[in-house]
Order: structure tokens, then sequence, then C-alpha cells
């Protein structure tokens, strides 16, 4: 039988493109890489990895090794999501993964639940922006992470990943209180947004939207500074630069003079919680599911899920 050491080996330098990469990320030498690798090639017969240029491509054998690898640890983690139900309490350890307002509004409140409910339940946590938190969850570096798409542009879930929408997080007009903008049926219509200096994210699928939203409707418009962060934006908005859009899920209050205005068809994002399917049944993994949707139905500027059909690949529509 192949051990499993050496396939877990296999997969990551599969994944990372060189054994130094793997070594890194499992956390042993590269020598020790490349010697398990030497010796499930002989118990293979045939090469798993060949070299070419700088790098090493995966063979057919390796293709085959590392599905095998992939079912492996499902089977492990689902006998071990079993073997922790048989336990009396929520217990161990559990890593999970946000972007920053998330981290803000969800998981803080969450995490002060299970700590209350659950003190034998360790968690750490990594902040990584929704694309960037998938890949180490699927490969078990994480456990929980919650992502978001735009609700009507949404993502495709990795294989072996299973996904819970909690709702959609609504984007409202940041400005001074007495910018004059005027409010028709309790909300800006954006019509009237023409000749604004703005207050951008950096180059990314927000800003995306809210620059084809202004081409599309012909606005003129000036870009005053890009932010990413809250903090940044609000603070920019109070010191009149320019106005700016800011979701609600995890924003701090707002300066003094600084009021959040609804929008007219505003942009939402979609909230998911995520795990992998083989810890659907780990008690860990379900206490920290339910405390984050017990935060969110607690919070009134949250809305809950909603069954829109999905969109294609290409990005958000404009509608501002």
């Amino acid at each position: 039988m192949f051990s499993p050491e050496h396939l877990v080996s296999l997969k990551a330098v599969v994944q990372e493109g060189t054994v130094l990469a793997a070594a890194d990320r499992l956390g042993l030498s590269p020598s020790a890489i490349s010697q398990q690798l030497s010796r499930l090639q002989k118990e293979v017969g045939q090469p798993v990895l060949v070299r070419q240029g700088r790098g090493l491509v995966p063979t057919d054998a390796a293709a085959i090794l590392v599905q095998v690898a992939d079912e492996m640890q499902y089977l492990e983690e689902t006998a071990r999501a079993e073997l922790d139900r048989l336990g009396s309490e929520v217990a161990g350890r559990l890593t999970w993964a946000s972007f920053p307002t998330a981290l803000v509004g969800l998981l803080a409140p969450a995490s002060a639940l299970l700590r209350e409910r659950h003190p034998a339940l360790i968690l750490t946590f990594h902040e990584l922006e929704a694309d960037l938190s998938l890949e180490p969850l699927r490969r078990g570096d994480v456990d929980v992470a919650v992502v978001h798409d735009w609700t009507d542009a949404h993502f495709t879930l990795p294989e072996g990943l299973r996904a819970g929408v909690l709702g959609t997080d609504i984007v409202d007009l940041v400005a001074p209180a007495d910018h004059g903008l005027s409010l028709r049926d309790g909300a800006v219509d954006p019509d009237g947004l023409d000749g604004q200096s703005w207050i951008d994210d950096t180059p990314g699928v927000f800003s995306d939207w809210l620059l084809s939203a202004l081409h599309t409707r012909g606005l003129d418009y000036r870009i005053a500074a890009q932010v990413d962060h809250y903090a940044g934006k609000l603070a920019l908005v109070a010191a009149r630069v320019g106005i700016g859009l800011v979701p609600r899920l995890g924003r701090p209050d707002l300066p003094e003079g600084i009021v959040a205005l609804p929008l007219r068809d505003p942009p939402t994002r979609r909230i998911m919680v995520v795990h992998r399917e083989a810890s659907l049944r780990r008690p860990a993994v379900e206490a920290a599911v339910d405390a984050v949707r017990e935060v969110w139905a607690l919070d009134d500027e949250l809305t809950p899920p909603v069954e829109l059909p999905a969109a294609g690949p290409g990005g958000p529509r404009p509608g501002l």
C-alpha cells in the first residue's frame, strides 16, 4: 500500500509546482520531500514527475495518485468527524478564515459565543480575502471560511467544498450629511450623482462595479482616492474629499457629520460560510457554523438569504 505521507508530498509538489514550495507548505526539508518522491516512484514503477525547464510536471501516474490522496483525505476526515461525535463535548482545534469586514462583523462575535459555550474549543484565525481562502480550505489548512461574491455574479466552489448562504450585505452611499443629495422614495437616485468625486477601492471587483455603473449611465466623475479599508474611506469622506460606497457588514460607527444613504437598486454581496464536505458532521464545524448564523440573524442591517438565479462568470452587472 502506498504511504499516505508520500502521497501527501506528491500532492503538495503538484499543487505548488516545486519541491521547495511543497516543503515550505508541509514544514519539511526539500531533501525529505525528494526522498519520499523517490520511494513513491519506486513503488509505482514509473515516473510520477518529469523535469521540464526549471519546473516539475506531473505524469498521468501522478494524476491518479493525487486523486487517491484526495480520497484518502476525505475518508480520514469523515472518520475523524464521526469519532468526534462520539465525544460528549465540542473540543479540539478549529481554524477559520474570513475577509476583513466579516472578521469584524461575524467571526469576532461568533467566537465570543463559542468561547462561552465550548471552552475546550481552540480557535485560530486567518484574515484572507474570499478568493484566497478557498484553496487553504480545500487542502485542509482551514476548517471554516466566510466568503462573499456579488449576488448577481456567483463564483463556482472548488470540488469538495460546501457553502451555506447567510444572506446578502447591502452597499450604501456614504457622504457628508449636508452634501445635498436628493432622495426619492427614501433612496438616492443614481442619476443624480453626475459630476461627483469618489473614494474608490483599489482595482478589483468592487471598483470594477462602480466604474462600470458610472460609465453605463454616462455620468461624469473623478476618482479622488483609492482606499480599501473602511476607516480610510470614512475619514476621507469626512474630510470632504469625495463620496463612497461602503457595505454594511462590519462597518464601524460613522464619524460625526457623515451619513449612510440607501441607493435605489443597490449592489449587494452574497455572504457564505464554507467548509469541506468531509467535515460536515464534525461537531466543532457544526458549532462554528451555527454561531456565525446566529450572529448574522441578530444583525438588523443584514438580510436573510434569498433564492436568486445563478449568474455567469462575466462579473457583476452595472446597476448603481
